[in-house]
């Protein structure tokens, strides 16, 4: 076997030069040779195991997982074989491939999507052989499937290896752990940390345990007085926004990373769901333009591909990229969250409702999941379930504006008299946030809908428009104006919301609805200018008594 030696060192130069395509096809040709050769030499057999472990490098680099996954496997029971035989050219190098080589298939089952045979096989590796590669894979298994002690423990180790391992530290909090649990493991690693660490720990422990308003005064302070335009930090203050609903400053925010780092990626895809909420087309084209030339393995590339096909109404095609954005992270929320409300806008109830509830199971505490529940819900007409998920939400996400409004949108949709509930729970949602435009329109709703109050609905609604433009706003606004017969009031507030949004049909059909009638009304009267309807008439002759002058059918009489 000492010819296939020169081979060997040419296909290990092709490996380091990353021409997998030429590996592929080299060991393609020796395969078969080397593997009778190997079959009663035990030194061939050990070189036999290299070439498919490498076989197996370039088919994964070449995306056939599945064939990849196959090679492994041979490569791992000859890797059996070889210990059992006690074979003395097996190096120590070799002894740590087979670690190795059990990550390599672990990452093929995730390419394919199987998290099952992911788990078994980093289970298969001893404990004391579990590098911090190895540990992370299998805490992000564990947290996905709930098995939150076993996540709780390999962060743990993880740390006491790499106390500096930030990932592991963001695992912990937000499987519960403490602050304090977390900076104790480090400081018993005995290492020398930066100054910042445990302000960087105290704002994110403030992300987990829901306090977005401290959480972004920490940061905020870290990212001034330390980690100056550090785009983590500002990422993760963006976040905080986002999640305490504070839309406008999330937006500002993720701008000004974009900004700073036209390459930055990280989360984006939240960013597109703000640009989706505004309905802001044009700015979610160039988002995702852009982001294809940046990262297209990236799950918020794909997240941006789905908002921006969403608003498109090309449902199929946004289905497909929320779904590429699952594939790449299977525990991506938004990711289920837009996959299950394309799902609920094809009618495709019992779909949708399977992927919010793994959405729930995954993030308990997102309210954008509850929210897309009840709406399948309702839309069954089970208002039993409804209501018990839109209590669920409130108990787990808290008391927010959307969490008011889910309440009170499943109130107007129980039986019984639940018009007051419905509408304290948007009077609630508007204090808690007065720049709310859908609390300000279901409160408006109520007033002129359940209480036939028509004036105190466009009262609420001037008000909420003194410091807070909307064109959704201006849009009912008008329509309250019209229900009153105050047609120009009402072509005026349609005027401002399509100044506003020129996508707004609804808009543009009502003002010219409200010009036809102008219209008809005044050709109606400049024909009755032409052609008056004359009383009868006689004309008198003051002097002889003659009909010569005019006069009603009253006077004739």
């Amino acid at each position: 076997m000492q010819s296939i030696t020169p081979i060997l060192e040419q296909i290990q130069s092709l490996l380091n030069a990353k021409l997998y395509q030429d590996v592929e096809l080299l060991i393609s040709l020796i395969l078969p040779m080397v593997n009778q050769c190997g079959k009663n030499d035990s030194v061939a057999s050990s070189h036999y195991y290299k070439i498919l472990v490498w076989y197996g490098d370039s088919l994964y680099e070449g995306r056939q997982y599945k064939k990849a996954e196959d090679i492994f496997q041979k490569a791992l029971l000859l890797r059996k074989n070889l210990n059992k035989a006690k074979v003395k050219s097996l190096t120590s190098e070799l002894l740590l491939s087979e670690v190795e080589l059990k990550y390599k298939l672990y990452e093929c089952y995730m390419k394919l999507g199987d998290a099952r045979n992911a788990t078994a096989m980093l289970e298969g590796i001893s404990v004391r052989q579990r590098t911090p590669k190895v540990l992370m894979s299998l805490a992000h298994l564990y947290q996905i499937s709930n098995i939150d002690k076993q996540a709780i423990a390999c962060y743990k180790e993880i740390l006491r290896k790499c106390p500096l391992a930030l990932g592991a530290v963001h695992g912990l909090l937000q499987l519960g752990c403490t602050r304090d649990d977390i900076v104790n493991i480090i400081s018993a690693a005995g290492i020398s940390c930066p100054s910042w660490l445990n302000e960087w720990i105290n704002g994110h422990s403030q992300m987990a345990c829901k306090e977005y308003k401290k959480a972004i005064e920490t940061l905020s302070k870290l990212e001034s007085h330390h980690l100056h335009s550090s785009i983590p930090i500002m990422n993760s203050i963006a976040m905080g926004y986002y999640r305490q609903e504070d839309y406008r400053n999330a937006k500002h925010l993720f701008e000004k990373i974009i900004e700073m780092d036209p390459y930055s990626v990280k989360g984006l895809g939240i960013y597109a769901r703000i640009l989706a909420k505004e309905k802001n087309v044009k700015s979610l084209f160039m988002l995702s333009k852009r982001l294809l030339q940046v990262n297209e393995n990236s799950v918020d590339t794909w997240l941006v591909m789905a908002e921006y096909n969403a608003i498109k109404d090309n449902v199929q095609r946004a289905i497909y990229f929320a779904q590429k954005a699952h594939v790449i992270d299977s525990s991506n929320i938004q990711a289920l969250v837009l996959k299950a409300s394309l799902l609920l806008q094809m009618n495709k109830t019992t779909e949708a409702i399977l992927h919010y509830q793994e959405a729930i199971k995954l993030a308990p505490d997102q309210v954008e999941s509850y929210i897309g529940l009840v709406n399948c819900y309702l839309a069954d007409n089970k208002i039993s379930l409804a209501s018990s998920t839109a209590a669920k939400a409130y108990t787990k996400v808290g008391r927010t504006p959307s969490t008011l409004l889910l309440c009170g949108n499943v109130y107007l949709r129980s039986s019984g008299d639940c018009v007051d509930k419905a509408k304290s729970s948007f009077q609630l949602a508007l204090n808690l946030d007065p720049s709310c435009e859908l609390a300000a329109c279901s409160l408006a709703n109520i007033y002129a809908d359940k209480f036939s109050d028509c004036d105190k609905a466009i009262k609420l609604l001037q008000q909420f428009l003194e410091t807070t433009p909307s064109s959704k706003v201006h849009l009912q606004l008008g329509n309250y104006y019209c229900e009153t017969h105050k047609k120009q009031q009402a072509l005026d507030e349609y005027r401002i919301a399509l100044s506003m949004d020129s996508n707004c049909s609804e808009a543009q059909e009502a003002i010219d609805k409200l010009e036809n009638e102008s219209r008809d009304i005044e050709e109606s009267s400049l024909h009755y200018e032409l052609n008056p309807i004359h009383p009868l008439h006689f004309d008198i002759d003051d002097e002889d008594g003659d009909a010569n002058t005019t006069g009603s059918l009253d006077e004739m009489e």
